[in-house]
């Protein structure tokens, strides 16, 4: 008897915690969708009581009407009701709205003061090598020298004179002329200056020297001369002391111009050389008396122009020849 007691307050005991299990899942199922809503099955029996089903056909055990039935959970609805139930999400920080960069303040420049450009001062002792028979004053000798006395002969610097010249034509150095004369600087006499210089008699020097004939400017031949503008004529040659450039113009007309001391000359072309076609011209080296020395004349040259946009009608000059024979 005590035997059946205790089964029945197991049996109770079993009752009452289906029911509070009942309870709690039809609770869960009535807050969602009728799909997953909780189903009854079949009256079944604790699991203490199917492990002994031997028992059941025994005088003392329960009547049917104390069997309670038990909600059973659907295989389709376990996994919604079984889920595990996800914690709330954190709370997600506010993120700051970002920085604002303002531009840096710009500070001013402080504004820039002109400097002075310093003015250039011109020196006039200046030394230019090669350049001779400058009309300029007497430079100062050496203090406490004195010219050669030995040295009988004088020479006075002409034009277009050179120290180094000199030198050569009596035969001595340079720098030995120099010293015997106490200049200061060699590469730089005047005309007129006197000059001790060696020797018992001054040698001869013929007024020209004749020499092979070289025209530069323009080339023999030449087609790009300008038609507007001017032309430089510029040769090598004899050295004489006048030259005459002899132009024949593609009329047949000529044009001439005496020049001194030079190899070069330029001529305007709207005034004087305005035609188109080929020219001709010739350079006579000529004396003091306006004579052509010993040396033969430089030419014929060509070169050929186009006509002048403006030509300036103008007389060629015209030159009478005496003597000479040119």
């Amino acid at each position: 008897m005590f035997r059946t007691i205790g089964k029945l307050m197991v049996a109770v005991i079993l009752v009452l915690g289906s029911i509070g299990i009942g309870a709690i899942f039809s609770y869960h199922g009535s807050s969602g969708d009728e799909d997953t809503s909780l189903a009854l099955s079949e009256p079944v029996l604790s699991e203490s009581m199917q492990s002994e089903p031997d028992q059941a056909s025994e005088p003392d055990a329960l009547p049917d009407s104390l069997v309670v039935p038990v909600t059973v959970i659907p295989a389709e609805n376990r996994s919604v009701i079984l889920a595990t139930v996800t914690p709330p999400p954190s709370a997600t920080p506010t993120l700051l709205p970002p920085p604002t960069f303002e531009p840096p303040t710009a500070t001013p420049t402080p504004p820039q003061v002109p400097s002075v450009t310093p003015t250039p001062t011109t020196s006039i002792n200046v030394s230019i090598p090669g350049l001779n028979g400058a009309e300029s004053p007497t430079p100062t000798s050496t203090p406490g020298c004195e010219p050669r006395e030995d040295w009988a002969l004088t020479y006075t610097v002409q034009f277009d004179d050179a120290l180094s010249a000199i030198a050569d034509r009596y035969g001595v150095w340079v720098d030995e002329l120099a010293e015997g004369n106490c200049i200061t600087d060699k590469n730089l006499i005047t005309v007129g200056q006197v000059l001790r210089v060696p020797g018992d008699a001054h040698p001869y020097v013929p007024e020209v020297e004749c020499v092979a004939w070289e025209v530069m400017t323009p080339f023999n031949g030449s087609v790009t001369v300008p038609a507007d503008g001017t032309i430089t004529f510029n040769w090598r040659g004899p050295l004489a002391p006048i030259n005459l450039i002899r132009i024949f113009l593609p009329d047949g007309s000529t044009y001439e111009r005496v020049i001194e001391l030079r190899q070069n000359e330029t001529i305007n072309l709207n005034d004087f050389l305005a035609q188109a076609g080929t020219y001709t011209w010739y350079v006579y080296p000529l004396d003091r008396g306006f004579q052509q020395i010993d040396c033969i004349e430089g030419g014929p040259w060509t070169f050929t122009k186009p006509i002048s946009s403006t030509p300036t009608p103008t007389a060629a000059a015209g030159s009478t020849s005496s003597g000479g024979g040119f």
